[in-house]
C-alpha cells in the first residue's frame, strides 16, 4: 500500500485537474476565476458517462486505500459534485438518462457531536444538496415527491458498489478515526450516538435496496448462476462495514466497560454472522466465476477483515476458532493464484491477497504459541505483512493439524451446501438474536455498572441495549443476494463482456 498510495494520490489530483470530479452543468456555475481547461468537452452522453465511470473508479480506489491504511481521503465534498454512473445496460445501448448526484459528507458537518441523520445520500441537482432530506436507494420508488424526487431507477450495480464503498469509508473516517477521551462521559455518549446513527444508515441501505438487486430469483434462467462482480462486492463491502463498525463494541477495552453498558454480545454476534456470510458468498463467487478472472483488491480486503474478526473473537472470548477462518484464508490463496496467472504461480504470494493470507497465518501461529496474545481489534491497518515468518508455510496449507481438520470440515460443509442448491449458510444465521454455535452466551458488558445518572450516555446506552435495536437485520446473507446485475440485452439475459457485466 505504501507504493500504491502515491499513485492513487496522483490519480485523485489528475481527475481534479481534468475536472472529472464535477458535472458539466456544475462547471457552468463555477467561480469567477475559471480553472484552466485541459480536456475538451464530451461529444455526447456516452462519452460523458465514460468519463464519469473513470472518476468513480478512482474515487473507489481513494476510499479503499484510506480505509486500508487509516489515512485521510484525498477526494472530499469540496472536490466532488458528480452524478452516479448509469446502469451498464443503458450505457451499452447509449440511451441517455439522468442519474442522481451522490452526497459526499462534509467533514465539518459530520464531526463528532453533530448528528449525521439528515446528511443526504443523494440529491437530484447541485442546488438541492443543502436542503435535501436523507435518501436511500429506494425511497424514491415508494412515494413520489414532485420535482425533488431522487430517481434511482437509472443506476446499476456499479453505483451500489460506490455507495457501499463510501459507507465503509464513513465508518472509518467518522467513527474509527475519531479521537475520543473515554474518561469524558459526554464524548463517549457522542461516540456511541455516532455508532447508532451509522448502524441505522447501514441497516436502512440494506433494507431498502430495490428488489431487483436482492431478489433470489436471479434470472429467467434460474439454473444459471452469474455472479456480478460489482454487485457481489457491494454486498460483502456492506458486511465489512458492519464488522468494522461493531468490532469496538463487540470487543471493548476493559476501561470502557467500567463507564457504560454496551451490547457487546450482540455486536460480537453481528461480526461473526457477517464474517460467516462473507465466507459463504466468497466461495460461491470463486466457484461460479472463471479461474482466469482476477478478483478486486477490495474483495480481498473484505475477506481479510472477516477472517481477522474471527481470529479476534477467538482470542477475546476464549472460544473455538470458527472453521470459516480457514475457508477465508484459502479464498485469499485462490485470489492470489488468479492474480499471478497460470505461468507464475510461484509468485502468487507477492500479491495483496497472498500477503493477507500470510499475515493471517502468522497471526494464528502467534496466537497458538502465546496463549496470552490477542490481536488488536482494529490493528488491520498497522499489522505488518508477516511474510518472512510464514515462508515455511506453503500456500493453502494450515500450520497445525487442528486447523487442517477445522478447515476441511468447513470446506466440506460449504461444498455440500453449494452442491445441494440450498443457498443456505452453514451456520444458518437467520436474523440476529439467536446465538451462533461458536458464540458463547455472554452477559451484557459489566452489568454491575450503575446507570442512574440521567445523562446522555445513560440514555444512548439504554437505546443500544433495547431489543428492537439489537434485532435489526444488519447482514446481507447469501440468501439475500441478487447474484446477477439486472442489465439485460434484447434476449433477456444479463449483458456481459468477457464474463464481466457492465453494472
Amino acid at each position: 500500500m505504501s507504493r500504491a498510495w502515491p499513485i492513487i494520490g496522483s490519480l485523485t489530483r489528475t481527475v481534479e485537474y481534468l475536472q472529472l470530479s464535477v458535472e458539466t452543468d456544475d462547471r457552468q456555475q463555477g467561480p469567477l476565476l475559471k480553472p484552466l481547461t485541459s480536456l475538451s468537452p464530451s461529444q455526447n452522453w456516452t462519452q460523458e458517462e465514460e468519463r464519469r465511470r473513470v472518476f468513480w473508479s478512482i474515487f473507489n480506489l481513494d476510499r479503499l486505500c484510506s480505509v486500508m491504511t487509516g489515512w485521510n481521503t484525498s477526494l472530499t465534498s469540496d472536490d466532488v459534485r458528480r452524478r452516479l454512473p448509469a446502469d451498464g445496460g443503458l450505457w451499452h445501448k447509449e440511451e441517455t438518462v439522468l442519474t442522481p448526484y451522490f452526497g459526499i459528507w462534509d467533514r465539518s458537518a459530520a464531526k463528532m457531536g453533530n448528528s449525521i441523520v439528515f446528511l443526504p445520500a443523494h440529491y437530484p441537482s447541485p442546488d438541492q444538496v443543502a436542503e435535501a432530506p436523507p435518501e436511500t436507494p429506494s425511497t424514491n420508488t415508494t412515494a413520489p415527491k414532485g420535482n425533488d424526487t431522487v430517481d434511482m431507477t437509472t443506476v446499476g450495480a456499479f453505483a451500489y458498489c460506490i455507495e457501499a464503498t463510501e459507507s465503509l469509508s464513513r465508518v472509518t473516517t467518522y467513527f474509527l478515526q475519531q479521537r475520543i477521551n473515554f474518561r469524558d462521559r459526554q464524548e463517549v455518549g457522542n461516540w456511541l450516538t455516532r455508532f447508532k446513527e451509522l448502524d441505522l444508515r447501514l441497516v436502512h441501505w440494506k433494507m431498502f435496496l430495490p428488489q431487483k438487486w436482492k431478489d433470489s430469483n436471479i434470472s429467467r434462467r434460474p439454473t444459471i448462476i452469474n455472479m456480478d462482480p460489482n454487485l457481489t462486492l457491494a454486498h460483502i463491502t456492506h458486511n465489512t462495514s458492519m464488522i468494522l463498525l461493531h468490532q469496538q463494541i463487540a470487543y471493548p477495552s476493559p476501561q470502557w466497560t467500567s463507564i457504560v453498558r454496551m451490547p457487546s454480545a450482540h455486536s460480537a454476534e453481528t461480526c461473526q454472522i457477517a464474517a460467516a456470510e462473507t465466507a459463504t458468498i466468497t466461495r460461491k463467487y470463486l466457484k461460479y466465476t472463471p479461474e482466469n478472472s482476477p478478483v478486486n483488491s477490495q474483495f480481498a480486503f473484505c475477506v481479510f477483515v472477516s477472517a481477522r474478526a474471527l481470529l479476534v473473537h477467538w482470542r477475546f472470548y476464549k472460544t473455538d476458532l470458527a472453521p470459516e477462518f480457514w475457508v477465508l484464508v484459502e479464498s485469499l490463496d485462490d485470489f492470489s493464484k488468479r492474480w499471478a496467472g497460470p505461468l507464475s504461480r510461484l509468485k502468487s504470494g507477492l500479491s495483496l491477497p497472498g500477503k493477507y493470507s500470510a499475515q493471517l497465518r502468522s497471526l494464528h501461529k502467534k496466537c497458538t504459541e502465546d496463549p496470552d496474545y490477542s490481536p488488536d481489534v482494529v490493528g488491520y491497518s498497522t499489522d505488518s505483512f508477516a511474510t518472512q515468518t510464514s515462508n515455511h508455510l506453503s500456500q493453502g496449507q494450515p500450520d497445525n493439524q487442528h486447523s487442517s481438520r477445522a478447515r476441511a470440515g468447513a470446506s466440506s460443509a460449504l461444498q455440500n451446501s453449494f452442491d445441494s442448491g440450498t443457498q443456505r449458510s452453514i451456520l444458518n444465521p437467520g436474523p440476529p438474536g439467536g446465538h451462533l454455535s461458536f458464540l458463547p452466551q455472554i452477559s451484557p458488558t459489566n452489568p454491575g455498572v450503575e446507570h442512574n445518572s440521567p445523562d446522555e450516555l445513560s440514555a444512548i446506552s439504554t437505546v443500544l441495549m433495547d431489543q428492537d435495536f439489537m434485532q435489526l437485520d444488519r447482514v446481507i446473507s447469501f440468501d439475500d443476494m441478487m447474484f446477477t446485475a439486472q442489465t439485460i440485452d434484447d434476449q433477456g439475459g444479463p449483458f456481459s463482456m468477457n464474463n464481466w457485466t457492465l453494472g
